[in-house]
């Protein structure tokens, strides 16, 4: 199990922000008191130091006028302020703040811009090595675990350079734009390099040519998760001498899958769901696109009853997934996008200063 922020900080950012939100409040108090402290001592002739302790309430003063201060002082000023303070912190508290607020004192951390799978893939990986690491994300309910255990999270989008701000970006040693939108990928990479010029700077993208030219403008390095995937793939294939293939799926992982084995001259079928898996009967590898495990499961057995002993290879994110598909009578081989990404980053060096060199260390499942 990943770590989580220590209680110290927690605790560190809910004082800080119940400071902020009682500025007011405290300040009034402290000036209440630093006049009372002057007249004790102009009035009274008492030393600083008995003044003080008159005009907190610390020390009882002789006289009329100081009772009634200081019975003023004790039920009034101290104890409405006192509720003051209570009510605004229980009514106000939310827990992305505090999120936000502990994400504030990052230091020579990473920076993931979007919860994707490859997002939690990698913040995962820098929590289990004791990294520090904060989440940009706009979605609340994506982070909403992360919030309500009161993590390093900025909620809010990437495109908005307060909220990249916000995240210590300026700060980072890396920063992963794992975000699924290509738009608010570019935008991110944007606003990332003119707030630090020196960070390691990696960006998903699809799209090859256009990750070329965000690496090439922006010093990134370009990421493709699909084409990571379709070359494990390939080598699969390559390894077991497969003559013909059957892609099931209709997403952009589908399409590159069947693009590179059709490269490699094996026979391709292509469908966009299996309904009795008759289509599985004469081929050599089925490719399942879709990480739905409860439809893969479906899948997977109505294939079964038709070809036994043909190679499966089934995406799958979650470990419990991964687990159920591995066993009989499924025997799948289980394919995570996410993690072959996250071990080529580490196996390229992109965590080393962080001290994150061993892809081994990325969880085989999140």
């Amino acid at each position: 199990m990943p770590k989580t922020t220590s209680k110290t900080k927690k605790i560190g950012a809910r004082i800080r922000l119940a400071l902020r939100q009682n500025r007011a409040a405290i300040l009034f108090v402290v000036a209440w008191i630093a006049a009372g402290t002057l007249t004790f001592i102009r009035v009274a002739g008492m030393t600083s130091h008995d003044a003080l302790l008159a005009a907190t309430c610390l020390a009882k003063a002789a006289g009329g006028w100081a009772g009634v201060y200081q019975t003023f002082t004790e039920v009034v000023v101290f104890g409405a302020i006192a509720s003051v303070v209570v009510t605004n912190v229980t009514r106000k508290y939310r827990p992305e703040a505090t999120a936000r607020a502990i994400a504030a004192t990052a230091d020579d951390h990473i920076v993931v811009v979007g919860y994707t799978h490859l997002g939690q893939r990698i913040r995962d990986l820098a929590v289990d090595a004791g990294k520090p690491v904060v989440v940009v994300e706009e979605k609340l309910e994506q982070i909403e675990a992360l919030v309500r255990a009161e993590e390093p999270v900025v909620v809010g989008s990437a495109r908005d350079k307060d909220v990249l701000k916000a995240a210590r970006v300026a700060h980072a040693k890396v920063v992963v734009i794992a975000t699924d939108d290509l738009e608010d990928a570019t935008v991110a990479c944007h606003h990332v390099r003119a707030m630090n010029d020196t960070c390691e700077l990696v960006v998903r993208c699809p799209d090859e040519d256009v990750g070329a030219v965000l690496a090439k403008t922006y010093r990134a390095r370009a990421l493709s998760t699909t084409r990571l995937a379709a070359d494990f793939i390939r080598t699969q294939a390559l390894k077991a001498r497969v003559k013909s293939a059957l892609v099931v799926g209709a997403n952009g992982l589908a399409d590159r899958v069947s693009d590179t084995l059709a490269a490699k001259e094996i026979a391709v079928v292509r469908e966009a769901d299996v309904t009795d898996g008759r289509s599985a009967a004469k081929v050599d590898l089925v490719v399942i696109c879709d990480d739905d495990l409860g439809k893969n499961l479906i899948r997977v057995d109505r294939i079964r009853d038709v070809n036994r002993h043909v190679k499966i290879v089934c995406r799958a994110f979650h470990e419990d997934a991964a687990e159920i598909l591995t066993r009989d009578p499924f025997g799948c081989v289980v394919l995570s996008t996410s993690r072959h990404a996250a071990e080529a980053l580490a196996r390229a060096g992109v965590f080393r200063e962080l001290g994150i060199e061993d892809p081994t260390l990325v969880p085989r499942f999140a």
